[in-house]
């Protein structure tokens, strides 16, 4: 791993700018959770450049691929890792919004995945996705941080899941609009998501469509339903929009019933899927999970 520059990150900057438009489909929250360190962030716009300190990374992963990193706010100690979903990167402008506030109370690292943003490779929905995130968990605890919880969004809540089923080692795991199977999942983006996921054409469609690289071969993976029992004790949260298009609101409600004693479960009625549901509400739940479980 190489450690970049502090400051203002130029190639995120230039990547994000490149990206930024009018956020279509995607839902602006009116007020940021926390104004202040978010005071510089656009609104209106899918894209934005983190406005805080960061430091850059370019990480090797187990299996010989490079994923890009960034750390910022506290020192090393406590650590909050944050996970995308499929189709989107770290500079999300409402991911970006959502990291800003955590760096004020943790040391917080965001990262692309594969055939995302500036990561290269190509993308595999999650299944070797596992290795970027032990990359990310790996520096984290080099960097030495204490405790490290994760928080992943869609895909990114599905490989934190499956890191912390197969891996273990963390000490909160927090899974935002999440599928218990996306075989059963009944939502119509759900269905979207077999039609173009299930074959090579449906890959090379959804590639174009999310301006991801993806990955001709096709592993499938065990459901986060079978694997949520192998997470404790580790902490699990399961988050989840009761108005969710994706996955339906009875998918987290399984996963819980399957995770048994010691999972949360919080659903939020009008937050849409993933990072849409940024906003108050969500950081003011997160904070309070994460002091909770990182102490």
């Amino acid at each position: 791993m190489r450690a970049g520059r502090h400051g203002d990150e130029k190639g995120d900057n230039t990547a994000a700018m490149r990206a930024t438009r009018e956020g279509e489909g995607h839902r602006d929250m009116a007020v940021d959770a926390a104004s202040d360190v978010n005071a510089s962030l656009p609104r209106g716009v899918m894209f934005a450049a983190y406005t805080v300190p960061t430091r850059e990374y370019a990480l090797s992963c187990e299996d010989g691929s490079t994923i890009h990193a960034l750390r910022l706010g506290l020192e090393p100690a406590r650590a909050v890792i944050l996970c995308h979903g499929f189709g989107g990167n770290k500079n999300i402008r409402d991911f970006v919004a959502l990291a800003q506030d955590l760096s004020l109370r943790y040391c917080v690292y965001t990262f692309d995945f594969r055939g995302h943003g500036l990561s290269p490779g190509r993308s595999t929905f999650g299944y070797r996705e596992t290795l970027d995130l032990d990359a990310v968990v790996r520096l984290a605890r080099q960097d030495g941080n204490r405790r490290v919880a994760v928080v992943g969004f869609s895909m990114g809540g599905v490989v934190a899941m499956r890191y912390a089923a197969l891996h273990g080692g963390l000490d909160a795991v927090v899974a935002v609009s999440v599928p218990a199977d996306i075989a059963t999942a009944r939502a119509p983006g759900a269905r979207l998501i077999r039609a173009l996921m299930g074959n090579p054409l449906g890959r090379a469609l959804a590639a174009r469509r999310y301006g991801v690289r993806v990955s001709g071969e096709w592993k499938r993976q065990a459901a986060p339903a079978d694997l949520v029992k192998l997470i404790a004790p580790q902490p699990l949260t399961i988050i989840q929009g009761e108005d969710d298009f994706i996955f339906e609101v009875e998918q987290a409600h399984e996963l819980a019933r399957r995770a048994g004693d010691g999972c949360r479960l919080k659903t939020f009625p009008d937050f849409g899927h993933a990072e849409q549901g940024y906003g108050p509400r969500l950081v003011e739940y997160l904070l309070e999970v994460l002091e909770e479980d990182l102490g």
